[in-house]
């Protein structure tokens, strides 16, 4: 955050994801590790921010049923079943796959159809599967081969 600050960038929100299935902590001896932060920083003003599609998908209610604003605390699983890339001998393919909801909250707030989404770090290609459902086009960059594979493979089905 710091290096985003000095290349003038502003720090929209800190979003928390709170894993509600986190990895229980086999040492016994520090809390157990159950969330990640997704930083939200723009540069400039022409930034977009869809606040009444966010407020749509919100899946807290207000008491009458009637959307709610999104907060910045998201309580999503750990990637399991379905979603879950998982090789032929039933391992996952990348250790840190991120659901598709949480990418959908972002590319939902942040873009509009026909935008690009970048992902830097590719990984398991969870960002640029669900840009490409959403109407995004999309850049994936991923260092190493075999999740770069994974990510090929994914966005071919």
């Amino acid at each position: 955050m710091i290096v985003l600050k000095q290349l003038d960038f502003k720090i929209n929100n800190i979003i928390t994801w709170y894993k509600t299935n986190a990895m229980p902590n086999m040492t016994r001896r520090v809390f157990t590790h159950s969330t990640e932060f997704v930083i939200w920083a723009v540069k400039g003003k022409g930034w977009t921010f869809n606040y009444e599609k966010i407020r749509e998908i919100n899946p807290e209610r207000q008491k009458d049923g009637s959307p709610k604003q999104m907060r910045d605390l998201w309580e999503l699983p750990l990637v399991q079943g379905k979603e879950r890339m998982s090789g032929e001998d039933g391992k996952a393919l990348h250790p840190t796959q991120k659901p598709e909801e949480m990418l959908k909250r972002i590319i939902l707030a942040s873009s509009n159809k026909g935008d690009v989404v970048l992902d830097p770090f590719l990984g398991s290609g969870t960002t640029t599967f669900v840009a490409k459902k959403l109407g995004r086009n999309w850049i994936g960059i991923e260092k190493d081969k075999k999740y770069f594979k994974v990510a090929e493979d994914r966005m071919k089905k």
